[in-house]
C-alpha cells in the first residue's frame, strides 16, 4: 500500500496547531537559515539544491508576510512548498506556518499537495511522516528518482601488446623488465589474441515525476582483425590462424607466418642454423649449438649450450645458468637476460642483466645490472663503455675484474703484447750468455759447439724480429689507449675485492664503498 493509500482513508481533521500572529519575514529568514544548515549537514550531496530551495522559500515568506499585513489581516493557512532539482531526480519540501490564526496543514493535505504537484515516483514513504511531524520551516527530501543504468559498450580486450616491428628492441639498461613479454611476440595457431564482448544495453531510469529516462546508447566494439587472424568462438575471440610473429599494422593485429621451435631444444646434433629470427619456446641445454642470422629469443632458460646471433640481439627470458667452459652466448647486437652464471658472453652492443655471477663478458657498449638484485660477483668484464649496477661483490670477497672505457680487444691486446714482448726479451737475454761463451772459444770451438752457436744465433734473430713486430703492435695499441676515456664504474655498494682497469691505469679496491663512481681524471683513477 502506498503512502497515499495509507492516509487516503483517514479523517482529514488533524489537531489544530497553535496559531501565530504575523511574524517578521526577517525572523523567518533566520529560521530558514538554521533549517538550511541542518539539512546541509544531513544531506551534504544535496547542498546546492537545498540552498536554491531556501532562496525560493525566502521569497515566498516575504510575499506571505506582506499579504498577511494587508487589508483586514484575514487568516492565512499554512502551506506546503516543494522544490525539484534541475534534473528532476530529487524533490524537497518545507511547511510554511499559518499567519493571522490561519489553519494548519495536515499530513493528508500535504500528501495530496505532493500528488497534485506531479511528484509520483520514488516517494520516501517511510520517512515522510516522521519528517512532517517535525513541524514548520523544516526542510526535508520527499522523493528521489532512479538514475538510468548505463549499459556496456562492446569491448575488445587485447591479450598481447601492440608491437610494431619484427625485431627485438635494443633497450636502455635501466628500463628492461624481464617479467614482461619480449618485444618479439610469437603466437601459435589457435591462440586467442583478443577477447570480444558484445554490447549490453542499459536500463531506463525514472525521475520523481514518473518520466522515463533512457540510458545512453551502446556501441559495438571495433575488432582489430588483420592478416592471418579470424574471429571465432561465436564472435567472442580474435584467433591466430597460423603460427608466427604477432605485430600491429594499421591498428590491426597481423601475423607474419614463421616457423617456431616449440618446447625445449636439447637433443639436436650438430649446429642448428636459421636464416632470420629464431624463437625457441622452452629451454636450451644439452650441449646444443644454435646459430641464427637475426634475433634469437629463448623463452625459457639456457644451460650448457652455444648460442650465436650473427646479425641481431639475443634474449634469454629466464636466465642463463651455464657450466664453466661449456656455455657461450654471442650476439652482434645486444644480450638481454635476467641471469648470467658461469657464462662466456660477447656482445657487439650492450649486455643487460639483473645478476652476473662467475662469468666473463666482453661487449662494445655498457654492462647494465640496474634492476632486480643488480649484482655482479666473481666475474671478469671488459666493457667498451661502462659498467652500471647496484652492487659489486659480496661478503665472501669474491674478486671481480673490470676493464672499462675501451673496446675489449684493446686492453686485452695490450696485456697479450706486453706479456709476449717481455717473454721475447727475456728469451733474448737468456740466449746471449751462451752465445758469448761459445764465441770466446774462437778457433778452439768444436764442430758440435759451432752447430749449437749457429742455432742459438738463429733463435736470437727470430726473437729479435718477433720483438720488433710486437713493439710495432704495442705502439698501435698505445695510440688507441691514448684516447681519453669516458668509461666509468657506478654502483650503490661495492665489496672488496675489485680490480679496476681503465686503459693502462689499474687500481685495486679493498674496502667497502657506498655510491661509487670510479673514473679517470687527470691520468688517475678516482673513486668517488
Amino acid at each position: 500500500m502506498s503512502i497515499f493509500e495509507r492516509f487516503g482513508s483517514r479523517e482529514t481533521g488533524e489537531k489544530e496547531r497553535k496559531s501565530f500572529h504575523p511574524v517578521s519575514y526577517r525572523r523567518r529568514f533566520s529560521e530558514l537559515e538554521l533549517s538550511c544548515g541542518e539539512a546541509n549537514e544531513r544531506y551534504p550531496e544535496d547542498c546546492k539544491i537545498i540552498e536554491r530551495f531556501v532562496l525560493f522559500l525566502k521569497e515566498r515568506c516575504r510575499a506571505r508576510y506582506k499579504k498577511a499585513l494587508s487589508g483586514d489581516l484575514s487568516p492565512m493557512r499554512a502551506e506546503a512548498q516543494f522544490f525539484l532539482s534541475e534534473d528532476r531526480m530529487c524533490a524537497y519540501a518545507c511547511l510554511l506556518p499559518p499567519e493571522n490564526e490561519g489553519a494548519d496543514v495536515t499530513l493528508e493535505g500535504f500528501l495530496g499537495d505532493l500528488r497534485y504537484e506531479g511528484i509520483r515516483y520514488g516517494l520516501l514513504e517511510e520517512s515522510i511522516p516522521e519528517e512532517f511531524a517535525r513541524g514548520y520551516l523544516h526542510i526535508f527530501p520527499v522523493a528521489r528518482g532512479k538514475l538510468p543504468q548505463p549499459g556496456e559498450d562492446g569491448k575488445v580486450t587485447e591479450l598481447f601488446r601492440r608491437r610494431r616491428n619484427m625485431r627485438l628492441e635494443v633497450q636502455n639498461g635501466s628500463e628492461v623488465e624481464f617479467g614482461e613479454d619480449v618485444n618479439l611476440q610469437p603466437v601459435r595457431k589457435g591462440a586467442v589474441i583478443c577477447l570480444i564482448r558484445a554490447p549490453k544495453p542499459g536500463a531506463d531510469g525514472i525521475d520523481v515525476t514518473g518520466q522515463k529516462l533512457p540510458p545512453p546508447e551502446v556501441v559495438s566494439a571495433c575488432v582489430p582483425q588483420g592478416k592471418n587472424t579470424v574471429v571465432g568462438r561465436g564472435g567472442q575471440a580474435l584467433i591466430a590462424s597460423v603460427d608466427g610473429i604477432l605485430y600491429i599494422e594499421n591498428d590491426q593485429f597481423c601475423i607474419h607466418e614463421q616457423k617456431i621451435i616449440d618446447g625445449n631444444l636439447d637433443q639436436f646434433q650438430g649446429t642448428l642454423q636459421i636464416s632470420g629470427n629464431l624463437y625457441i619456446g622452452g629451454d636450451v641445454d644439452g650441449g646444443v649449438d644454435v646459430e641464427a642470422s637475426g634475433d634469437i629469443v629463448i623463452n625459457g632458460k639456457m644451460g650448457m649450450a652455444r648460442v650465436r646471433s650473427t646479425g641481431g640481439t639475443i634474449r634469454v627470458q629466464k636466465g642463463v645458468f651455464g657450466t664453466e667452459g661449456k656455455t657461450f652466448l654471442t650476439a652482434a647486437g645486444q644480450i638481454q637476460t635476467p641471469v648470467l652464471e658461469w657464462t662466456e658472453a660477447g656482445a657487439g652492443a650492450s649486455v643487460i642483466a639483473e645478476t652476473i655471477s662467475n662469468s666473463t663478458i666482453r661487449c662494445g657498449g655498457t654492462v647494465y645490472a640496474m634492476t632486480g638484485r643488480g649484482m655482479i660477483v666473481g666475474s671478469r668484464i671488459y666493457a667498451g663503455d661502462s659498467v652500471l649496477c647496484l652492487r659489486i661483490g659480496n661478503i665472501t670477497k669474491d674478486r671481480n675484474r673490470f676493464s672499462v672505457g675501451y673496446p675489449p680487444h684493446v686492453p686485452e691486446s695490450w696485456d697479450r703484447i706486453k706479456a709476449e714482448l717481455a717473454e721475447a726479451q727475456s728469451t733474448i737475454e737468456r740466449l746471449w750468455p751462451p752465445i758469448v761463451a761459445l764465441r770466446k772459444k774462437g778457433s778452439r770451438i768444436t764442430d758440435a759447439e759451432l752447430s749449437i752457436l749457429k742455432q742459438l744465433m738463429e733463435q736470437r734473430e727470430l726473437y729479435l724480429q718477433r720483438a720488433e713486430v710486437l713493439k710495432s703492435e704495442l705502439k698501435n695499441v698505445n695510440k688507441a689507449l691514448d684516447k681519453k676515456s669516458k668509461g666509468r664504474i657506478r654502483c650503490e655498494k661495492l665489496y672488496p675485492f675489485l680490480d679496476v682497469r681503465i686503459g693502462r691505469l689499474t687500481e685495486e679496491v679493498t674496502t667497502i664503498e657506498e655510491d661509487c663512481n670510479i673514473h679517470v681524471e687527470e691520468n688517475t683513477i678516482h673513486l668517488e
